[in-house]
């Protein structure tokens, strides 16, 4: 059964420093697999975007931004985006362009990328590139959450970090929320994307690195003006979705957080909207739980639509050329 990000995450307490050994098993295991394998390149370029934790940073909404400006401005570059499927119960390489999936086959988030463009599925990052190298048209490689995997080579590695969660405890999986301790992952990364707002320590500690930051933009806040709202979603940090609408001005009567990458069960769904009309308001979520959602429930439910916005575009344009042979 999912379970909701652990408070411990965010902050220390007994629970966390009682999980340190388990910590220490995890890291041991995470060198074994770091060099066992060895790093393969396909012929097209791949971009790495990724993170620190375990969740919660903005990678797909920053996926999305980086696929954008590639459209804009290098348009004779064909792109795909290659995702793992989170939760995903797929086969060994999937298209979504092929047919309509479901997200309990392929994951959510690559169905917000495929909106974009063409997506694909593969467990098995490197076997997933290697067949999209196959492809002609595709001239480049977008690898959604691939940070951490060495099998693949990465020509360009974007590091995206919340502003207001950083590190979360700074302890490694699972007293803690961190994937690689901090200087080992910095290692492999050409520049870092912070979203939002965020402290000095924080940049601090990613001093030896080009930072560039970045901030989520509301494009739909007048669907909810004025309106009681039921607000809920199933995130790693269900809190950052709730104080964006509330610091948007947005007045929201009642929160419910799921577990992150939840898959919705229609009695879920026909509680909260009993609820929404048994109080006489609106329920709000986010996209990425919303495409989860069965058609007759995705019009009576409605989603906050955001875009991420870089606040230096041409820092982003001149680390892509880096890579981009056109």
């Amino acid at each position: 059964m999912p379970i909701k990000t652990p408070k411990f995450w965010v902050k220390r307490n007994i629970i966390s420093f009682a999980l340190l050994p388990l910590s220490f098993i995890y890291f041991l295991a995470m060198l074994l697999d770091r060099y066992s394998k060895k790093s393969q390149k396909i012929s097209k370029p791949v971009i790495c975007i990724g993170n620190f934790i375990a969740g919660g940073s903005g990678k797909t909404p920053t996926a999305i931004a980086i696929g954008k400006i590639l459209q804009e401005s290098f348009a004779e570059c064909k792109f795909a985006y290659l995702s793992s499927g989170y939760k995903g119960k797929g086969a060994d390489f999937i298209s979504l362009q092929e047919e309509n999936y479901e997200a309990k086959n392929v994951g959510d988030e690559p169905l917000l990328l495929n909106e974009i463009a063409p997506t694909f599925i593969s467990k098995n990052r490197l076997f997933g590139a290697k067949q999209i190298d196959k492809i002609n048209e595709i001239k480049a490689v977008i690898l959604d959450d691939g940070m951490q995997n060495k099998t693949l080579h990465q020509d360009l590695v974007i590091a995206v970090v919340d502003g207001k969660i950083a590190f979360g405890n700074e302890f490694l999986i699972p007293a803690g929320p961190m994937r690689q301790p901090l200087n080992m992952a910095l290692k492999t990364v050409d520049f870092v994307v912070i979203i939002g707002e965020t402290e000095e320590k924080v940049i601090k500690k990613l001093s030896d690195k080009k930072i560039t930051k970045a901030k989520i933009v509301a494009t739909n806040l007048e669907k909810f003006s004025g309106q009681k709202l039921i607000a809920f979603c199933g995130l790693a940090y269900p809190e950052k979705f709730f104080s964006f609408l509330e610091k948007n001005g947005l007045e929201i009567i009642n929160k419910k957080s799921f577990s992150d990458h939840y898959f919705y069960q229609n009695q879920d769904l026909e509680k909260l909207c009993e609820m929404s009309k048994n109080k006489g308001a609106k329920l709000v979520t986010t996209k990425k739980d919303w495409i989860k959602f069965p058609d007759n429930f995705q019009k009576e439910i409605d989603y906050l639509d955001i875009n991420l916005e870089f606040l230096d575009k041409e820092f982003i344009k001149n680390e892509l050329k880096k890579v981009l042979s056109f």
